[in-house]
């Protein structure tokens, strides 16, 4: 019995990149009374894999994907695989993981389960005929047809290629198969090459092989119908070619690719084919001599040269290296054969590395380095734009497509960028320009001219990545051949890059709506006004009349301040009797934005690189990457901020998870004791790591990860193409040298005991898997610094609070508390001693600074645990790991220590609080012991950000002003000298005055620092694709994984994929222990004050607190400078204060506060993930949330409906009506009715 119900079943197919589409829309059949609910799930999710696999080849990759429209996160996705390899584990384990993140507080129904399958290209042998190719063939002398009934035509093709390039006298007989002649030379091909053919046929992994095998000849495979151009296979360059045709999983020959492919002249090198001789033009370089156009590859005339060492390609090809001087300038080393060139002395083992750039020895360990660069300003043109669509186009599930009717744009280039009033410039033309036709097509092929003009064009529209970008994007994917460069972050761009064509986001610059930038930069004579978006149809294009109506300038999806003032504008107007233009209204209102955003931009790209040497828009994509780049070129000092490897420190001795778990089951069926490096360093066997070994059977384990040995099995394609992440390694070699160490180790007469690593995961069992996950020595699996690096506290301590007489709520917030940290705060210097085991026993805690990996137990009595651990998708802070994982909402029961206790890695710091807390530390693995920074106060030196931060703080200090309150000189010498003595920094008195836009970037800059510092290294990427070829490489590329594949149309793809682990390239802008020292210190600072306010505690949030205040307790102190306490309240007045509290969870709240200056109570409520409009606030606000978090039992959610704006992968722009779920939602501490909370674990002692 099926246990899930199909509510829709839709396939697409792409033929001319074998891609197959099929979504099955469905529900979970309702689980019936005695069956367990998880199995009943599971079954159903097996049932739907082998629905959607159905039909399927072994050898056609597949990849899934599971969504709703309920999933916060959106997608997941399952990587692409042979479909042979698919385990229903894997997929289960995926799909659960994916639900569990997602569905917080929902009650999705329907799923979306998506199966794309790539069909490889295989061939056998000819089912059936095919009469438009046959007739094709008898049309075209150039194609042979190989007619065979068994699963050989892929060598057949080759017998009968190779007969006719070499003019065999017996060719006509070979083609022909008379007397068998073709059979008889195709099975002595496979036993001469050693290849096994599989019963589906030839596909990629044999055309590797028998390229392999056939030296000096180069193997290409055209794919029929697109006249040569889609090539989905094509080996290194050779002396003899031969061309095959592929069609309908069969191969045929191609003995001339004119006559076959209907063209007077074809390319080879750029596989164009052409009539004139004229109409193309083909570069390529000779990799020996360096000489255009290419010299073809033969191994029989190679010629080595006696003087440089190298060899080339033939007499031609040796004769222009010496023709060229290319003799003298590159040489190979006759003992490690390296190519290098001659300007300096070669070393062997030492290598160039593009991160320090210099050579230095293979082991070394690098630093971030100084950036020597300076602003892209010559030949720069920057163009500013803004569209308006209608949303009159309803689509079949009721959303509405957004179609642009207008584009304005604005440009400057370096010659006219600082005259604000210029209407033409001689160099870039118009300054601005506004479209109403056609207008995407129009604005990039203006783009696509202008790129021609100027070395760099920069096109920048506020939210472009979400909204105006899209459209471009959609334009290029369907009307173009153009393959633009993505970053992407699900279907927003960050950046698009078009050759020498950027488009960026301003929000990832400044994050506030475009009105709110005029005020912010001090921006004068332009504001943001209001416009009816709801009444740009067709039909009122051309009106004039009275002012459209109210609810076309959807009054209730605003704010609802902002509400109000639309109302009291609105009503003005009407009033006034005023006529509503429409065409003139709508351009004026697109311009007036593109005016905010030019200026905006301008000025701030001014002030950075007058202030920080840097052009924000021409050197980087976002903020923190330009802040970035501002340390890095004006305050980083050399050899001081170390690059973690990216294998750790313990990577000569490293022992991946797997292979760990490898040899712990061998030692326990083989009850034998084995050496490997996670118990102490790696054995030596004849002078050769290896990576375990038994003395008492003299057995030497190795366990081979696929990647890092060249697996055969799991990588049968390009073996022998150089490896993204090493220049010279490719898969053959590494797979020969692990060869090569076992034949070593065997010969000196030790048993090898061997494990591929794909073996060993379809061996694994649910009782192997358990057994090494609670082993204790997997504990001691190497530090990983990102397990560190934990975000901000955040959460409630009441769900609800009143004030009792004579108690006030109180709101404080840090003044700029990362930044404090930045230049206050202690920071890592350089590289690590790195600690393991035993050894870390000799370390003093006390006077260690660092990170630690250790098991740690909590005391039972602590009201703020300081410990953060990552538990049930949440930053939890728990005194009991069981009770936390569980949510057990009673007093901790848990007896035994392994229970209780937190295994971890933690900066130091962090520790040493905790410990002085009551926590106990019952295993250190291992430490990563540094010198550590800090900025002296009383000396005002040091610091490792010190520098950085002082500059913009003063810049962000000076711009914002005199205080109100220095009126005199004699105030005005007072306030600069408490300023310096408070945070030594010196403030010009000349340069204090107001400027908006200088006190944005002050603050900007300290603020988006250091977040770049953790950014994750391996993000995935977006490409586009329009080749068979290279889709299918993309495909069996070993060192990328394909998470998704999206079809455009016929002729394009959008691939999502990622560099394996074991692949990606590690950035040198990253330290995540850094980021990692960053966010435990803020909040050790924020808890400095949740010790002393205990139970008083109500909320806290990264740099804020909520608590109760009484007369003669503890309140927090209040200033003005980095790192100090204000009052979140002020606003209201001074003396404000919070009445009421509610709290349904994290980043959920909403409070009632006497307003001093209104003189009258007023309410605030803030809920993550809903916009709280003035429609929402009719449903959700102070009163809800507090009838909801008082109701003993548990609520039903509230359905928000609103509209959003949506964008679709193949990146349309949608209105739709979403529905959003709200209900209280406090998991992170143990809840009373009362409303109080202790942390999970907490256990009062008994009195006796």
């Amino acid at each position: 019995m099926e246990k899930f119900l199909i509510v829709k079943d839709t396939t697409s197919k792409v033929r001319r990149f074998n891609l197959s589409g099929r979504s099955l829309d469905f529900k979970i059949k309702t689980v019936p009374e005695g069956a367990e609910p998880i199995q009943w799930v599971k079954d159903a999710i097996v049932q739907l894999v082998n629905k959607g696999t159905e039909g399927l080849a072994p050898h056609d990759m597949v990849g899934f994907s599971f969504c709703s429209k309920d999933f916060k996160n959106g997608e997941g996705w399952i990587r692409f695989q042979p479909a042979s390899e698919i385990t229903i584990g894997d997929i289960w384990n995926t799909i659960s993981s994916i639900y569990q993140s997602n569905s917080k507080g929902l009650n999705t129904e329907t799923f979306c389960f998506r199966v794309t399958s790539v069909h490889l290209p295989y061939g056998s042998g000819r089912v059936r005929k095919f009469n438009n190719f046959e007739e094709e063939c008898g049309a075209r002398q150039g194609i042979v047809v190989i007619n065979n009934i068994d699963n050989l035509c892929l060598p057949r093709a080759l017998v009968v290629a190779i007969a006719y390039i070499n003019r065999d006298p017996e060719y006509r007989k070979i083609r022909r198969n008379i007397q068998k002649i073709q059979e008889q030379k195709t099975m002595q091909l496979l036993k001469d090459s050693n290849i096994t053919i599989p019963e589906t046929g030839s596909g990629i992994p044999q055309m590797q092989q028998f390229q392999e095998f056939l030296q000096g000849y180069k193997l290409t495979v055209y794919l029929y119908g697109n006249k040569g151009r889609d090539v989905i296979f094509e080996g290194e360059d050779a002396g003899k070619h031969i061309n095959l045709l592929y069609h309908d999983d069969h191969y045929n020959v191609i003995t001339s690719l004119t006559a076959a492919f209907a063209c007077n002249y074809y390319c080879e090198e750029c596989h164009i084919p052409f009539n004139n001789k004229n109409d193309h033009r083909c570069g390529g370089t000779c990799a020996a001599c360096l000489q255009t156009p290419s010299c073809p590859k033969d191994g029989q005339n190679k010629i080595n040269c006696e003087v440089c060492k190298r060899a080339f390609r033939g007499q031609k090809c040796f004769d222009n290296h010496k023709t060229h001087n290319i003799c003298s300038e590159i040489r190979r080393c006759e003992k490690c054969f390296a190519i290098y060139r001659n300007t300096r002395k070669h070393t062997c083992e030492e290598v160039f590395c593009k991160t320090c750039n210099e050579h230095v020895e293979r082991d070394h360990l690098c630093y971030m380095t100084i950036d020597k660069g300076s602003p892209k300003i010559a030949n720069t043109l920057f163009v500013f734009y803004d569209l308006e669509t209608m949303q009159e186009k309803k689509l079949e599930d009721g959303s509405l497509l957004h179609q642009p009717n207008l584009c304005v744009f604005v440009q400057c280039c370096d010659k006219c960028i600082n005259e604000e009033k210029l209407y033409f410039c001689q160099k870039c033309g118009f300054r601005q320009k506004i479209l109403t036709e056609n207008v995407i097509s129009t604005f990039m092929g203006h783009i696509l001219n202008m790129r021609k003009k100027f070395k760099n064009v920069t096109v920048i529209a506020h939210n472009g990545g979400g909204f105006d970008h899209q459209f471009i994007l959609n334009h290029i994917l369907t009307q173009t051949d153009l393959v633009p460069e993505l970053i992407m972050r699900g279907t927003k761009l960050v950046s698009m890059f078009l050759d020498n064509v950027r488009f960026l986001d301003s929000l990832n610059y400044f994050q506030m709506a475009l009105s709110k930038l005029p005020k912010v930069f001090g921006l004068t004579e332009i504001r943001k006004g209001y416009f009816p978006h709801l009444f740009n149809t067709t039909d009122h294009q051309n009106y004039i009349g009275p002012i459209p109506p109210l609810e076309t300038f959807e009054p209730d999806n605003l704010k609802c301040n902002d509400r109000e003032a639309l109302l009291a504008w609105y009503e003005g107007k009407v009033a006034e009797n005023y006529i509503f233009d429409f065409k003139k209204e709508f351009v004026e209102y697109c311009v007036s934005d593109v005016d905010i955003l030019a200026q905006a931009c301008l000025k701030f790209r001014q002030l950075m690189i007058k202030e920080g040497n840097v052009c924000p828009f021409t050197e980087s994509v976002t903020l923190p990457s330009a802040c970035n780049k501002i340390f890095r070129r004006n305050f980083l000092k050399p050899n001081t901020i170390g690059l973690i490897p990216k294998g750790g420190y313990r990577q000569c001795d490293n022992q991946s998870k797997i292979a760990t778990q490898w040899l712990l089951l061998e030692e326990r069926d083989r009850r034998i004791n084995i050496t490997h490096s996670v118990k102490q360093k790696e054995a030596r066997v004849g002078g050769v790591k290896v990576d375990g070994f038994c003395a008492e059977t003299n057995e030497v384990f190795e366990f081979y990860g696929c990647y890092y040995h060249g697996c055969p099995k799991c990588f049968k394609h390009v073996r022998n193409t150089p490896l993204t992440d090493s220049t010279i390694e490719t898969l053959e070699y590494r797979y020969e040298a692990t060869l090569a160490k076992s034949s070593r180790i065997k010969e000196l007469g030790y048993t090898v005991v061997e494990m591929w690593e794909c073996d060993f995961r379809r061996l694994m069992t649910d009782e192997m898997l358990n057994y090494t996950e609670s082993h204790p020595l997997t504990l001691y699996l190497p530090l990983n610094p990102r397990d560190a690096f934990y975000g901000g506290r955040t959460g409630n301590a009441k769900s609800f609070y009143k004030t009792k007489e004579g108690e006030k709520i109180k709101y404080v917030d840090f003044t700029s508390l990362y930044p404090y940290v930045n230049k206050y705060g202690k920071y890592p210097l350089g590289h690590p001693t790195v600690h393991i085991g035993e050894e870390c026993s000799k370390l003093n805690l006390e006077t260690t600074d660092g990170l630690i990996k250790c098991k740690i137990l909590p005391p039972h009595l602590l009201f703020h645990p300081v410990l953060p651990v990552k538990m049930n998708n949440k930053l939890m802070f728990v005194l009991c790991r069981s009770c936390g994982e569980s949510f057990n909402q009673e007093p901790c029961e848990h007896i035994s220590d392994d229970e209780r206790a937190l295994t971890g890695t933690w900066v130091i710091d962090e520790v040493r609080k905790a410990i002085e807390k009551g926590y106990k530390i019952l295993e250190t693995y291992e430490i990563w012991q540094y010198i550590i920074d800090q900025y002296n106060k009383d000396t005002k030196t040091g610091g490792l950000f010190n520098e950085y931060i002082n500059k913009f703080v003063g810049i962000k200090q000076q711009s914002s002003g005199w205080p109100y309150y220095c009126d005199t000189p004699k105030k005005k010498d007072n306030y600069i000298k408490e300023y310096f003595e408070a945070e030594g920094v010196r403030l010009d008195p000349v340069k204090i005055e107001r400027n908006p836009g200088l006190r944005q970037l002050g603050k900007a800059v300290i603020t988006s620092f250091w977040g770049k510092l953790g950014q994750r290294e391996n993000q995935s990427k977006t490409s586009i694709v329009r080749e068979p070829g290279e889709f299918y490489n993309m495909m069996t590329n070993p060192s990328i994984n394909i998470n998704s594949v999206l079809p455009i149309n016929e002729d394009a793809l959008l691939v999502n994929w990622e560099s394996k682990e074991e692949a990606y390239s590690p950035l040198s802008t990253v330290n995540v222990v850094l980021a990692a020292y960053t966010t435990a210190q803020a909040r050790l600072k924020l808890y400095e004050h949740l010790e002393r306010l205990e139970e008083r505690v109500i909320y806290y949030d990264t740099d804020s607190i909520i608590y109760v205040s009484a007369p003669e307790q503890y309140d927090p102190p209040l200033g003005q400078f980095l790192g100090e306490l204000t009052d979140e309240l002020e606003d209201e007045g001074a003396g404000s204060y919070i009445k009421e509290f509610v709290s349904g969870g994290p980043k959920n709240y909403a409070y009632k506060a006497w307003s001093t200056s209104k003189e009258c109570d007023v309410t605030v409520c803030k809920v993550k993930g809903i916009s709280l409009t003035y429609k929402t606030s009719q449903i959700i606000n102070f009163d809800k949330i507090m009838k909801m978090v008082l109701q003993d039992e548990e609520t039903e959610a509230i359905p928000i409906t609103s509209k959003l704006i949506k964008r679709t992968s193949e990146h349309n722009v949608l209105t739709i009506n979403t529905t959003k779920l709200y209900r209280p939602n406090s998991t992170k501490r143990r809840f009373s009715t009362d409303g109080s909370s202790y942390p999970y674990g907490f256990k009062k002692h008994k009195q006796k």
